[in-house]
């Protein structure tokens, strides 16, 4: 697959962001280390480069912390959600019937639920950890992820190419997991992939932002940044992370549409 321009940049993004989700777990980031009040409200300059806070903390490694919070859990959540959507949504596409409308009926009463309420439920009963976090955002956005599935699976399910393969005695489970899963719904399963991460980052944002639930000070998530230095006057920390945040998504959405290309040539 030959990618486009945008693409190419956001790859470029999101390879950045994962590395410096990498750097928070690695160089064992200390959230208190960095306080310096006579440093506070510095604007960008060569020795910093995004300007200080109004504890005198640096924003740009905040900001590059901050990647910790939603990267890996969100990771957590696309294969969580993966692990129960796609056999469902691909055991409804390909056995129809009973079988489908049972599992259809099954994901429609979670997608009842908004997702953002179905995660603050789940949270509530579970915890406000990183893992209860992803698991809540699986459970929520596995409807979606499943009928995207189950939609490509059934429009194929009666396609000319598996019937040469059933004529040419290949198991069942074989052509479902190869032909159907991998290769015919390969590019749908990485878009929907990307975009429950682009959720999770959304979800995970906005409950720091929130408070009560996400990240709590003093551990940074760019929700929480936002919060912190909302009505405060300093232009520098309250920017880095809303054009962080807007930049990642917008990266994730060109990754999304160019996998969706992709499966239009499938």
């Amino acid at each position: 697959m030959r990618l486009s321009l945008a693409q190419r940049f956001g790859a470029v993004v999101l390879a950045v962001v994962v590395l410096a989700a990498v750097w928070s777990q690695l160089a064992g980031f200390d959230p208190v280390l960095g306080v310096a009040p006579q440093a506070a409200n510095l604007g960008p300059s060569l020795a910093h480069p995004l300007g200080t806070d109004h504890l005198g903390r640096e924003v740009i490694t905040r900001l590059a912390a901050a990647c910790g919070a939603f990267v890996f859990p969100g990771l957590l959540a696309v294969t969580l959600c993966g692990a129960l959507a796609v056999p469902l949504g691909a055991l409804a596409g390909w056995a129809g019937g009973s079988v489908e409308r049972f599992v259809r009926a099954m994901l429609g009463t979670v997608a009842s639920i908004p997702p953002l309420v179905l995660a603050l439920l789940l949270c509530s009963a579970w915890g406000n950890s990183h893992t209860h976090l992803a698991l809540a955002a699986a459970i929520a956005y596995m409807p979606t992820f499943a009928e995207a599935v189950f939609a490509r699976i059934a429009t194929l399910r009666q396609a000319e190419f598996l019937v040469a393969a059933r004529a040419y005695g290949l198991s069942e489970w074989r052509i479902v997991w190869r032909h159907l899963i991998v290769a015919a719904c390969g590019p749908t399963i990485a878009r929907q992939g990307l975009l429950l991460f682009s959720e999770y980052l959304v979800l995970e944002t906005t409950l720091s932002y929130l408070g009560g639930f996400g990240v709590q000070e003093p551990m940074p998530s760019w929700g929480n940044m936002i919060t912190f230095e909302w009505g405060r006057g300093n232009l520098a920390p309250l920017a880095a992370p809303v054009i962080a945040l807007w930049l990642t998504l917008l990266a994730l959405a060109w990754l999304a549409h160019g996998a969706a290309e992709e499966r239009s040539h499938v």
